[in-house]
């Protein structure tokens, strides 16, 4: 089964690229940011070390809120790797043994969806990367329309990112995403059409 890792700074197409291939080709996703998410929920361990790290202010309701986690972990850089530095091990196991699981079903393509696939140094894993871009304008346009986090969030989470320009030269193939989604879709296609 073909491994593949699809990246991307925020809102820049990374889920729908992935999304569209499963229902195309029908390739697993592995979502990273869901399955992280759905983790930590689940692991009574890991939210006591975010706690103790990141202290009660995370805490509403008697549970971690993802949004106070998320404005203190992307607020610097420091915040940032800490943050990664717990989930990233984690994930890295949970995409292991998805795979596992996968590997024997009639999936062709196993896809690992995952913002920080360079940043967390697991491009071993994949057979190829794929990088999707998009200008920053169209990133901060797209993340607002569809998320409420304020502008100067969305601006925060790029600043943080490895810059696009790094990540081309690490990906083995990348994908513009400032069009339609029609060209999108066609360019996906094609990509599909070189690794299959």
């Amino acid at each position: 089964m073909y491994k593949l890792g699809i990246t991307g700074g925020i809102a820049s197409g990374k889920s729908t690229a992935s999304n569209y291939l499963k229902k195309r080709y029908n390739a697993f996703v592995f979502n990273a940011d869901r399955e992280s998410k759905k983790h930590l929920k689940s692991s009574l361990g890991l939210q006591k070390k975010i706690v103790n790290i990141f202290g009660q202010n995370i805490i509403k309701n008697k549970k971690i809120d993802f949004m106070s986690l998320a404005n203190i972990a992307f607020s610097n850089d420091i915040n940032h790797k800490i943050l990664n530095g717990i989930m990233w091990p984690e994930i890295l196991f949970l995409i292991k043994n998805k795979y596992e699981e996968i590997k024997i079903t009639n999936h062709k393509l196993f896809i690992v969806d995952a913002a920080l696939i360079f940043e967390a140094n697991f491009i071993s894993f994949f057979d190829k990367t794929l990088l999707i871009t998009a200008k920053n304008k169209t990133k901060i346009e797209r993340a607002i329309n569809r998320t409420n986090i304020p502008l100067e969030s969305i601006q925060n989470r790029i600043s943080l990112q490895m810059s696009e320009s790094k990540k081309i030269k690490i990906a083995n193939y990348s994908i513009n995403n400032d069009g339609t989604l029609d060209n999108f879709y066609k360019k996906l296609d094609k990509f599909y059409n070189i690794i299959k």
